[in-house]
């Protein structure tokens, strides 16, 4: 099994394959972001492209061996979120400002806004193959942001099921992203 590290170490020297590898590690936890995210002129795919965006950025930023690229990249995340939420990101091109993170500014190439569009084209693709109740509970948990219970209640289901429900929808969603 490749490590995390090894992945950002590939991805650092050019290999798609494993950029996109990383991008799907981080795919579920960009997507519950961006459900709690409400920021004018922005929807869902904008909110979840910059989610990518932020991937590929701290997989170029990151200094491997220099702490945890899982938190390091999570941490990135949650920040250019914030930031966006306060202004202080452009919209259509990305600059992290340098208060934030205190590092570099990183300038998006087309290949970087490539990527996230497609890992983006992926997560759509994705959501029409799940059942209608999977997605119905997806939606609910993660896009909607109401607690698995509230979700039951409303689907008319027991919570048992529930649980049963958006743990076979993650794991199509997983690989459906492969």
């Amino acid at each position: 099994m490749v490590t995390i590290e090894e992945l950002v170490r590939k991805a650092k020297s050019g290999d798609k394959n494993s950029m996109d590898s990383i991008i799907a590690k981080f795919s579920c936890f960009i997507i519950k972001k961006a459900c709690k995210y409400n920021i004018p002129s922005y929807d869902f795919d904008d909110l979840v492209q910059h989610g990518y965006l932020s991937v590929i950025k701290a997989v170029k930023l990151y200094k491997i061996g220099k702490g945890s690229f899982t938190t390091y990249c999570t941490n990135s995340i949650v920040n250019n979120f914030n930031a966006l939420l306060k202004g202080q990101i452009k919209h259509f091109r990305e600059i992290q400002d340098e208060g934030v993170l205190s590092i570099q500014p990183y300038d998006f190439t087309l290949e970087d806004e490539v990527i996230a569009f497609d890992q983006s084209e992926k997560i759509k693709f994705s959501l029409n193959k799940l059942q209608d109740i999977e997605m119905k509970v997806i939606k609910s948990v993660y896009m909607e942001g109401r607690t698995l219970k509230e979700t039951a209640e409303i689907l008319n289901i027991k919570y048992r099921h529930a649980i049963e429900i958006k743990k076979s929808a993650l794991n199509k969603l997983k690989k459906y992203m492969k």
